[in-house]
């Protein structure tokens, strides 16, 4: 009689069902494609959930830019590693890893091995690039504009940590983004080596502005000039109109940080951004907004 029925009960197990929230908070979520130089290959993260402790997991994962030999890439217990970019000769892949206990750039050769860190930086690595030579860096630090050193914005947040009243007082807008409250600090660029000597320089120094802009902006918002001269980027100066402006412009300096950065799309009052350069370095593409206080064209 039961084996009569197992026909029936494989029916009722393959039926369709709703889609749940369990099942949308359990899909794996691919992201972060990074196309190799020579086009054979390519990167990308993917997170999984990692239920029994309550969080999610990024690692790297590679695959033929046929869709052929795809395999995880990176598996540290720590699962927080992110915006893949190749070196420009395609043999090693950088990232972000919150592996060594704070966000830094770190690097994995494309034939194996372990990973190791490029940077070791007492901030957060917000976002990075590698210059086209393979030779500098720029990586995004959220300082305080007036600090000349990183060690002053580390000392100041050590010392707002241990003060004991946790009042705040704000005297203009904005006061947080989403579930980010502002403390003072702005993310700005900073170059330096990769091969880690010598001193982070701030290109964005004197500007009370963030590049990658706030809340969404990322590695898209600054770019390499080509022959490795200058930077261009994105960032927003409305000074006490922060809070309700979009216009957004991009900026030029030289990547030694010699020079204010200068304003390149200042004829627009709308939202400039994603510079990107052409091959033969000529020519300077950017995404623009027509319409200021608008979002959306």
């Amino acid at each position: 009689m039961l084996s009569s029925l197992w026909p029936l009960l494989l029916v009722a197990a393959a039926a369709p069902r709703p889609f749940t929230v369990h099942d949308l908070v359990g899909l794996d979520r691919v992201g972060a494609p990074a196309l190799s130089p020579d086009g054979r290959h390519l990167a990308f993260t993917v997170s999984r959930l990692d239920l029994e402790a309550n969080r999610r997991r990024t690692h790297l994962w590679l695959a033929r830019s046929d869709g052929s030999e795809v395999r995880p890439w990176t598996s540290h217990a720590d699962g927080a590693d992110s915006s893949p970019q190749w070196g420009p000769d395609g043999r090693a892949l950088y990232f972000l890893s919150g592996r060594g206990g704070s966000s830094q750039v770190w690097r994995i050769a494309l034939d194996g091995g372990e990973a190791s860190p490029v940077t070791t930086l007492p901030l957060d690595v917000g976002a990075f690039r590698v210059s086209p030579d393979g030779r500098r860096l720029l990586v995004a630090l959220e300082v305080f504009p007036d600090c000349a050193t990183l060690a002053c914005t580390s000392e100041r947040l050590a010392a707002e940590k241990a003060r004991r009243s946790s009042g705040r007082l704000y005297d203009r807008l904005l006061v947080r983004h989403w579930d980010t409250w502002k403390d003072g600090r702005r993310s700005h660029l900073f170059s330096l080596p990769v091969d880690g000597g010598g001193e982070p320089v701030d290109l964005m120094r004197g500007l009370d502005v963030d590049c990658p802009t706030k809340p969404w902006g990322g590695e898209e918002e600054f770019v390499f000039a080509p022959g490795g001269g200058e930077v261009v980027f994105a960032a927003k100066d409305a000074g006490r109109e922060e809070a309700w402006s979009t216009n957004v412009d991009l900026w030029a300096v030289s990547l030694a940080g010699k020079g204010a950065p200068r304003r390149l799309t200042a004829g627009n009052p709308a939202w400039d951004t994603h510079p990107v350069f052409s091959p033969d370095g000529k020519t300077l593409a950017y995404l623009a907004m027509a319409v200021p206080g608008y979002e959306s064209d």
